[in-house]
């Protein structure tokens, strides 16, 4: 493997280390490449913003948005201050407080924290479940091939599918020439494959499913949606999700399949923040109370946040609860009051090269590319973007379905027949 792949895999890793019960001894012959990992999702996080000026509210939102251990996250910062990516860091009283940051595209950031990874002497089971997590987001593989295709120890294997399957990084499906496993990456960065294979080898019933989706990304996945469901838990589909008020995770599906192969493996922290978005706008929309805004509204939400004369909202009492979501996914600032002496935020677009991009991909998921004109005012924004609550990204998503799969193994056996053998280990 490159540098820029092992980088990018231990941020993958860590994704789904996220699954897992921080206390669990799991985790500790994985620690080198969960700190890289996490020091990558807060690189991505902070990517574009210049001055860090409150380092303590990062550690609250890194600790809640990416996993970012409150207790790991001076190291994490020592991990970007040894590979140049922040510098300056101050301090008070022990704690960090300020830093500048300087880090780098997608192909340089993976690439260095690679071989910072390198350089950590990751143990040979680190560098084995990297290597699986970068193989089988390619490609299935029949379980009993695995070895010797990817090049693993034999008596590693189980240990890594144990490993790997607690945190949703490995899947397992029963066939009828014995099992297959896959890792949610797979589908993740396939989406327009997946989708065609479901199209052309799964039941009638799926690809109907399927192609509901396409109608309407982002879409809420209800227990109306098994099938979708199922394809979720199996980790075939993206779908953050959203705790509602009631407790209850709501999935947001999406099949992004006209986005390109970059922005699905290499920026994929660009592609979660527009997944966090399309799940703000469309739990707005349907799960808003009094609130049933059509599409064409949401998307002029976003056009709002982009206009660079008008980047923020006006002050309200509930800001701070209301774009929770948003401000945690560092799309959004709370600046102070506008008016002298006044106690309320101000949410305010945190305008980076990442973030821009970020709304705009979900502006196309919302209209397939079609401009849509009109201007909305800040009481309909502020009723599209009433979320409050936490956002769970599609990795996590993966882990707390399971359990609600609802079709058979027997109908995906055509489906994952068709993609074994499409990685570069065929």
């Amino acid at each position: 493997m490159d540098r820029f792949d092992e980088g990018l895999r231990c941020q993958d890793v860590h994704a789904g280390l996220r699954n897992v019960d921080p206390n669990s001894g799991t985790l500790i012959p994985l620690a080198e490449t969960q700190l890289i990992g996490m020091a990558a999702s807060l690189a991505a996080l902070i990517r574009g913003q210049d001055v860090i000026s409150d380092a303590q509210a990062l550690r609250a939102v890194a600790a809640e948005q990416l996993d970012v251990n409150q207790f790991a996250f001076d190291q994490v910062i020592t991990v970007l201050a040894e590979v140049e990516f922040v510098e300056g860091v101050q301090k008070s009283g022990g704690r960090i407080t300020q830093f500048t940051e300087s880090v780098p595209y997608y192909d340089n950031l993976y690439s260095v924290l690679g071989e910072a990874w390198r350089d950590r002497a990751p143990t040979e089971l680190e560098q084995q479940m990297v290597l699986l997590v970068d193989n089988l987001a390619d490609a299935p593989l029949p379980i009993d091939e695995l070895a010797d295709r990817i090049g693993l120890d034999t008596a590693d294997v189980p240990r890594l599918l144990e490993v790997g399957s607690r945190a949703e990084l490995v899947k397992t499906i029963p066939l009828l020439d014995g099992d297959v496993i896959y890792s949610p990456f797979f589908g993740f960065e396939n989406p327009e494959l997946i989708g065609t294979l479901v199209q052309d080898h799964g039941p009638e019933q799926l690809a109907e499913a399927f192609a509901s989706l396409r109608a309407e990304q982002g879409m809420p996945v209800t227990a109306a949606h098994p099938l979708l469901q199922d394809a979720i838990a199996r980790g075939l589909l993206l779908a953050p999700a959203v705790d509602l008020p009631n407790g209850a995770a709501q999935p947001f599906a999406a099949l992004p399949y006209a986005l390109d192969r970059e922005l699905l493996r290499n920026r994929k922290p660009v592609l979660e923040k527009a997944l966090a978005v399309l799940a703000c706008l469309r739990c707005g929309q349907h799960f808003g109370g009094a609130t049933s805004l059509p599409p064409t509204a949401l998307v002029n939400v976003i056009d709002k946040l982009l206009d660079p004369n008008r980047g923020f909202l006006v002050p309200h009492s509930s800001h701070t609860r209301q774009y929770r979501l948003m401000h945690a996914a560092g799309l959004l600032a709370f600046d102070p009051d506008l008016l002298p002496g006044g106690k309320w935020v101000t949410p305010r677009f945190i305008d980076t090269p990442d973030n821009r991009e970020a709304l705009r991909i979900a502006r196309d998921l919302l209209t397939y590319g079609e401009p849509v004109e009109g201007r909305v005012g800040d009481d309909q924004a502020r009723s599209a973007l009433i979320l409050g609550q936490p956002f769970t990204a599609p990795m996590q998503t993966v882990s707390r379905l399971r359990g609600k799969a609802a079709a058979s193994p027997k109908q995906w056996q055509a489906v994952v027949d068709a993609a074994l053998g499409r990685g570069r280990v065929a």
